[in-house]
């Protein structure tokens, strides 16, 4: 079976985000510190500042704040799914190689369904069909390899689903971010334009939410990242278990049912 590629997100959008944000760091440091010299105005003004933020640069943080969400959603679901189908494929691949035989095993196997069972039932259903009915006609191995090369397919799409999310997001986050920070900029911008002065006083918050949507951005894609990377390698080890199971079945088919054929 043809093993797959996976691509990690390009660090590109993580080295540009970070970049602009040095650019407009200082300013926005020294208009904090301004803030934070009156302390009876300092309490909350994070949570001032993002609510009186441009409509514009609302909806991206409001974006990035939801992509954030969904992936350590994504990131909790597949680490609970992962350990459970490993644990249970460990036991059930015990259970195949102490059994005597593929039947015993289909009759005392009682356990969760996990991809190695699946694989197994698919692979052995024909066979058992072909007992039962006393015939000898219509199965072949070729057709149980394939039954078996569909079903492993089937469990390795199972096992990657959601995880693609994270590489979008990795890939996406800190432009959509940047997006955010350029268009806070040009606000500042317009605003100096207006108060005809260049003081902190006027520039300060808007270069301040445009480094909130930085931040966003890169906080959202960081992680994302990371644990794409950490699932893409439990996944290629997951692929070439059921690729190496696959393999064992078929062999232990042929030489339960067809070895004397």
């Amino acid at each position: 079976m043809a093993a797959r590629d996976y691509d990690r997100p390009p660090m590109k959008p993580l080295l540009s985000a970070v970049v602009a944000g040095l650019l407009v760091a200082l300013p926005a440091i020294q208009a904090f510190a301004e803030i934070e010299s009156k302390p009876a105005e300092s309490g909350g003004y994070l949570i001032r500042l993002i609510a009186g933020a441009d409509p514009v640069v609302k909806l991206v943080m409001l974006m990035l704040v939801g992509m954030s969400v969904m992936c350590w959603a994504i990131i909790a679901f597949k680490f609970k799914e992962m350990k459970r189908s490993t644990q249970e494929s460990d036991r059930f691949t015990e259970l195949f190689w102490r059994s005597e035989s593929l039947e015993d095993l289909v009759v005392k196997t009682a356990m969760p369904r996990n991809p190695m069972q699946t694989i197994f039932r698919k692979g052995i259903a024909d066979v058992l069909k072909q007992k039962k009915s006393k015939t000898k006609s219509a199965v072949t191995m070729e057709r149980l390899r394939k039954h078996v090369d569909r079903a492993t397919e089937d469990e390795i799409a199972k096992i990657e689903r959601y995880v693609p999310f994270l590489a979008t997001t990795g890939s996406s986050a800190p432009y959509i971010g940047l997006f955010g920070t350029v268009w806070g900029i040009l606000t500042a911008f317009w605003e100096i334009g207006k108060a005809g002065t260049s003081s902190l006083a006027v520039v300060g918050p808007y270069i301040a939410e445009a480094l909130i949507a930085t931040a966003l951005g890169l906080a959202a894609a960081i992680p994302a990242v990371i644990f794409y990377n950490y699932f893409v390698t439990r996944i290629r080890t997951f692929q070439r278990g059921v690729g190496a199971f696959s393999e064992d079945l078929l062999d232990r088919i042929n030489r339960e049912y067809f070895a004397g054929a």
